[in-house]
């Protein structure tokens, strides 16, 4: 039985799928090579171990917010919001390290078999863009008045990273997100992360000025 049903999964699986899965495992496994190697003393200068933080539009868009300038190092970041705007949001499907984590943890249970299948909650299918707006305010009320950011409780990598720690209210967030995301497939990147809708958000201007573009044909 448990071996039918792998060979079923793997069959089910188109070659795009296959080379997205590889992608996916390959992002997993350089974050945490990354992220191991910033234990080490003294730093490997030759590795880009920031890379995914660098990487990440929105929290460069929050430095750019919090500092009230720009800055070198944040533009990575920027070149990545900018290859969204121009073909689409393939961070959160292709890159993100949580959100491989996931499908790969609902491939291990084999969620796709599942008879039992639960409906997205309406109430959280716009959270994510609520979070997104407290990310920003909270950006800009450190800026302004020099209190506390708390925006980056909700950032993907961070959290991925912090719980790799072992800090346990990291590891208690991380646990609650992939089981959240098992019981509601991807419910984490669909309605909650700021990340993925700030992307999705950049994402949905492309997708629209094609769509005119085709309609003015």
């Amino acid at each position: 039985m448990y071996e039918r049903h792998i060979l079923r999964t793997f069959k089910g699986l188109k070659k795009r799928q296959v080379f997205r899965r590889f992608v996916q495992l390959t992002s997993i496994f350089f974050f945490f090579f990354f992220l191991h190697k910033t234990g080490v003393f003294p730093l490997p200068e030759n590795l880009p171990i920031s890379i995914y933080y660098k990487l990440n539009g929105l929290l460069a868009l929050e430095a750019v917010i919090n500092s009230g300038k720009f800055l070198s190092f944040l533009l990575p970041g920027l070149i990545m919001v900018f290859l969204i705007f121009i073909v689409g949001n393939f961070f959160c499907l292709w890159l993100c390290p949580l959100g491989a984590g996931i499908d790969f943890l609902n491939l291990i249970v084999f969620r796709k078999f599942w008879k039992t299948s639960f409906a997205t909650p309406k109430i959280l299918r716009k959270v994510g863009l609520w979070v997104l707006i407290f990310v920003i305010v909270s950006s800009i009320t450190t800026f302004i008045l020099s209190t506390p950011y708390m925006g980056f409780i909700f950032d993907p990598l961070i959290i991925l990273g912090q719980a790799m720690t072992k800090i346990k209210p990291w590891l208690v967030f991380l646990s609650i997100i992939l089981i959240s995301s098992i019981l509601f497939p991807r419910l984490w990147c669909r309605c909650i992360c700021p990340l993925g809708r700030f992307y999705t958000l950049i994402g949905r201007i492309i997708r629209k000025k094609k769509r005119t573009g085709k309609n003015d044909e």
